[in-house]
């Protein structure tokens, strides 16, 4: 009894962990870190902040906490398979931090100069393979809210190739916006095709990654209640 209190608040820590593992924006945030941080002369410091940042969250997404902290009573839980992104996002990074220790400034000048498109553009590509290879990205995340019985439906499969498309193109123009940004003379053109414009469409993604679910719920129900 005297250990109650104990098991209780690691619960309730290891729920909070969890239920922040179900949003993308945590799958996300090691790519934001090094958009940030990374830059012509702070790739390399990038990669290595974006990769411990892609482990903790991949730890985090298979539930390592519970291993330590335990769940509800103190009980050890099993850990879950790693989310696709997550895994991606390590060995994208991890490739990043190799590049870094082996290659010489000048032996990676394009690397240098285009690593903000070409870490965008290596999003967009595997949220797009996941969709060729049958898994879309979002799946895993969608897992986290939405019953079983419901995860082998067409209506659930097809609405996640639908978010994880559209974060596809949202990526895929980022890498294009980048691109462009190195060629681009200006400040106030460059933190706009930078910053500016990705900024939006990453909002604009994580909207329609909140919203468009519901709308199909919203449009199966009316179907449902007009066919009644």
């Amino acid at each position: 009894m005297a250990d109650q209190p104990q098991q209780s608040a690691a619960g309730e820590g290891g729920s909070a962990l969890r239920r922040l593992s179900r949003s993308p924006a945590t799958g996300f945030a090691p790519w934001i870190i090094f958009w940030v941080v990374g830059g012509p002369s702070t790739w390399e410091t990038a990669s290595i902040a974006a990769l411990i940042a892609g482990v903790l969250v991949l730890l985090l997404d298979m539930d390592v906490d519970e291993l330590v902290l335990g769940g509800p009573g103190g009980t050890r839980g099993a850990v879950r398979a790693p989310k696709l992104l997550d895994v991606a996002t390590v060995l994208f990074f991890l490739g990043f931090v190799v590049a870094a220790l082996v290659t010489t400034r000048q032996n990676v000048e394009n690397l240098d100069q285009y690593s903000q498109a070409i870490s965008s553009g290596a999003l967009g590509i595997i949220a797009l393979g996941s969709i060729v290879f049958g898994h879309p990205f979002t799946i895993d995340y969608a897992k986290d809210s939405v019953p079983e019985e419901f995860w082998h439906t067409p209506t659930f499969r097809r609405t996640n190739i639908v978010l994880t498309a559209t974060w596809a193109v949202v990526f895929l123009v980022c890498a294009v916006l980048g691109y462009v940004a190195v060629h681009v003379d200006g400040k106030g053109a460059k933190d706009w095709l930078e910053w500016y414009l990705p900024i939006i469409l990453i909002v604009i993604g994580f909207r329609f990654t909140k919203k468009y679910p519901d709308r199909v719920q919203q449009r199966l129900h009316g179907g449902a209640a007009t066919g009644s």
